[in-house]
C-alpha cells in the first residue's frame, strides 16, 4: 500500500520509482525535444512536473506543522509546503489532474492529458496505471473510499466508488465502474464491473 515519504530517502526512492515511466521527459535536453519536436499534444513532461511537486507535497506535508511536527524544521517544512501546493494547483489547472498527497504509492504513471479527480482518503498502492477520466472517491460525502492494490491498470473513464478493495495485479478496461471488491490478478470491466478471465488464465 502507500507508502509514507518522511525523510530524503524515501523521496529520492519514489522519486526513482516514477521515473521509470517518464524516461522521455526525465532530463532538461528530453523535455526540450519533447517540447518542440514531438507531437504537438504531448503533454508528458507536463505531468512529469506534477508528478514531482506532488511528491515533494507529500514529503513537505510529512514533515510540516500540519503533521503535528514542532521547531524551526517544521516551520521551514511547511513553507514549502505551500510553494508546492501552488505549484501543484497551477499545473492541475493545465493537466486537469487532482491527486491529494499521500494517496499513490511509488512507480505512479499517469498517460494523456485529461482529468483524473482522486478522493483524499483513498489508498493506491505502488506501479499503478492511471488513464484519463478516472473518477476515484466514496459514494455518499464523508463515506469510505476504495483502496487499491499494486501493479493495477486503471483504463480510461474508470470509475471506482465506495468502499472497495481491489487486489493486486488487476486491470480495468476502459469505462468501467467498479462497486465492489475486485480479487487479485483479474482483468474486468462493463457497467457494473464483470470479471472477464484471470491473468493466470489462458
Amino acid at each position: 500500500m502507500t507508502k509514507m515519504i518522511n525523510n530524503k530517502v524515501s523521496l529520492k526512492y519514489c522519486l526513482q520509482q516514477d521515473l521509470n515511466g517518464y524516461q522521455k521527459v526525465s532530463h532538461f535536453f528530453s523535455r526540450l525535444k519533447n517540447v518542440l519536436v514531438t507531437n504537438p499534444i504531448n503533454t508528458q513532461y507536463l505531468i512529469y512536473r506534477y508528478i514531482i511537486n506532488l511528491r515533494y507535497s507529500e514529503y513537505h506535508y510529512n514533515n510540516s506543522l500540519l503533521s503535528g511536527y514542532h521547531g524551526v524544521k517544521a516551520i521551514l517544512h511547511s513553507v514549502c509546503l505551500i510553494y508546492r501546493y501552488w505549484k501543484l494547483r497551477r499545473i492541475s489547472y493545465k493537466t486537469g489532474v487532482q491527486i491529494p498527497p499521500n494517496v499513490c504509492g511509488p512507480g505512479l504513471q499517469i498517460w494523456h492529458y485529461g482529468y483524473i479527480i482522486i478522493n483524499a482518503k483513498t489508498r493506491i498502492g505502488k506501479n499503478v496505471t492511471l488513464y484519463p477520466g478516472v473518477e476515484i472517491g466514496h459514494k455518499v460525502p464523508g463515506g469510505p473510499c476504495p483502496t487499491i492494490g499494486d501493479n493495477c491498470f486503471i483504463g480510461a473513464g474508470v470509475k471506482i466508488f465506495g468502499d472497495v478493495h481491489v487486489g493486486d495485479n488487476v486491470t480495468i478496461g476502459a469505462n468501467a465502474v467498479v462497486t465492489h471488491d475486485i480479487p487479485k490478478n483479474a482483468v474486468v470491466g462493463g457497467i457494473p464491473v464483470k470479471i472477464i478471465k484471470f491473468k493466470n488464465e489462458k
